[in-house]
């Protein structure tokens, strides 16, 4: 590897509105190397490489590429300049064969065709089994994309950035949502690049990831550098990264200081196996709020998933008041069973629908006629019921849901579970992407029904929520269960942070 730095960042920052999000960042790249960026959501590193990528204008400071200073005013200058990047979410068309996906949008043309658009689809396939063959993978390019693994969409993708010669490669969580083994034959991958003297930038929640393929670790925290860790001199550990992240903080907004949490247990799951969680087990109390923690495809929606009965169980019991939770949604529905689902948008509402609809659709037989025809007065009054209980901000129940904020959004998704009175609620990341106040009304909210008696999980990857909101807390990672918190031991949050983060727990 040479010491020569690729890219250099000199005093970056970013202000919107008047508020820094991020201030005087210094970072280089070196030649050949796998640089990581580690912290906290929020805490700058995603805008750091929004700036380097184009996507942000930078407000203060300087990159240089290659000792020449740029101006990246948009994502083409820095594809320009030899920086792509392999998103965490697949973009892949499903009935393209794999070289149609690589080369989607940069079709090549054959010459010597006047007049005529025609694809050379032979030269496409030749450099885009140059690009497999670079990744010392076994792929034929002309299988049809939609068969492929995970894994192996994530190598065409990045083969679509391959076909452009890049110098550098920024991977934004590339193992998400990938097994094991299919995790580990990808890391080899991105560490065969180096041998092609393409500089990485690495961003991912996995420190054991960080730890195995890095050569040097750059820790954000609260919009700053922290400092910068090199595996030459033996510094890369995961304990040390954990505590320059946390930097002794705690959480106390929206603080919650009593639980009515009970000892009867109303639901329990038993060495719950399915294709993407393993031998997971805990119980669910009454009145009780239980967090599910860990990062991005840790296993928390999927152990959601088993419960609700979108996944299949392969192994294992699931028992809901003391029987046993089986078959299909609509049966645990009427036995009592509530999902918040972690897309409100795609998961939880008809979007083109009024509030009115969406807020009786789960539980619609309520507010029918014995011909089967919708009581629309009785529609509307259960929705005009509901948005003065949760204070959804509207012009009224006919308003469509796609018009709505974020925040009312949820509200309304809320409200059509609670239209039909559940017992134990699933509530998958309930305040993703909603402002500070609606995020303060369903905590309060969810207060109000544990004290009612009900039970709910909460499953979330924001500390915050998780600390000052549950009286107990399971962590996943790699889709076990690998620890338990009861609310007030000694770190509380540090424990829960650590053990999501794969450190050592008491």
């Amino acid at each position: 590897m040479e010491d020569m730095n690729i890219i250099e960042a000199r005093g970056i920052g970013k202000e919107f509105g008047g508020v820094w999000v991020l201030r005087n960042v210094d970072f280089d790249l070196r030649k050949g190397e796998i640089h990581a960026l580690v912290g906290e959501n929020g805490a700058g590193k995603s805008t750091f490489i929004k700036m380097l990528s184009g996507v942000y204008s930078r407000s203060e400071g300087k990159f240089l590429v290659n000792g020449e200073e740029k101006n990246f005013k948009n994502a083409r200058h820095a594809e320009e300049a030899g920086i792509r990047t392999v998103h965490q979410e697949l973009n892949i068309i499903p009935w393209f064969t794999a070289y149609e996906n690589i080369f989607v949008g940069s079709e090549i043309s054959k010459k010597g065709l006047p007049g005529l658009n025609v694809m050379d689809d032979k030269e496409m396939i030749r450099q885009a089994t140059d690009a497999i063959h670079m990744l010392n993978v076994d792929l034929d390019v002309r299988e049809n994309a939609g068969r492929l693994s995970p894994a192996m969409k994530k190598i065409v993708e990045i083969c679509k950035v391959l076909i452009y010669s890049p110098q550098v490669i920024v991977f934004d969580e590339p193992t998400t949502s990938l097994s094991k083994e299919e995790c580990d034959a990808l890391l080899k991958v991105i560490e065969g690049l180096k041998e092609h003297n393409i500089s990485i930038i690495y961003i991912s929640h996995n420190l054991e990831e960080i730890k195995r393929i890095s050569d040097r670790v750059t820790v954000f925290r609260d919009g700053s550098k922290v400092g910068t860790l090199d595996k030459e001199k033996d510094e890369i550990e995961i304990d040390t990264i954990i505590k320059m992240m946390l930097g002794g903080k705690k959480y106390d907004a929206f603080k919650r200081d009593h639980s009515y949490a009970t000892d009867e247990v109303v639901m329990k799951l038993e060495n719950v196996t399915t294709e993407k969680i393993h031998d997971v087990s805990f119980e669910l109390k009454k009145g009780e709020i239980l967090g599910i923690a860990g990062v991005v495809g840790a296993g928390k929606t999927e152990t959601a998933r088993a419960i609700f009965g979108l996944d299949k169980v392969k192994s294992g019991k699931i028992t809901m008041f003391g029987k046993s939770l089986t078959g299909l949604t609509r049966n645990r529905i009427r036995q009592g069973l509530a999902l918040v689902p972690e897309e409100r948008q795609a998961q939880g509402l008809v979007l083109n629908f009024p509030i009115s609809e969406n807020t009786t659709l789960v539980f619609l037989d309520k507010w029918c006629s014995k011909l089967g025809i919708i009581k629309k007065k009785a529609e509307k009054d259960v929705a005009e019921e509901f948005i003065q209980k949760m204070g959804t901000k509207t012009t009224g129940p006919k308003q469509v849901v796609k018009y709505l904020s974020g925040g009312n959004q949820q509200k309304v998704v809320l409200s059509k579970w609670m239209a039909g009175n559940f017992q134990i609620g699933i509530f998958d990341d309930p305040c993703r992407g909603i402002d500070i106040k609606a995020k303060e009304d369903i905590y309060i909210l969810m207060d109000r029904l544990a004290k009612e008696g009900k039970s709910l999980i909460m499953i979330s990857g924001y500390m915050p929520e998780l600390v000052n909101n549950c009286d107990r807390v399971i962590v996943m990672n790699g889709g076990y269960k690998v620890a338990e918190f009861e609310k007030g031991i000694e770190n509380f949050e540090e424990q829960i942070f650590t053990a999501m983060l794969g450190g050592s727990v008491e």
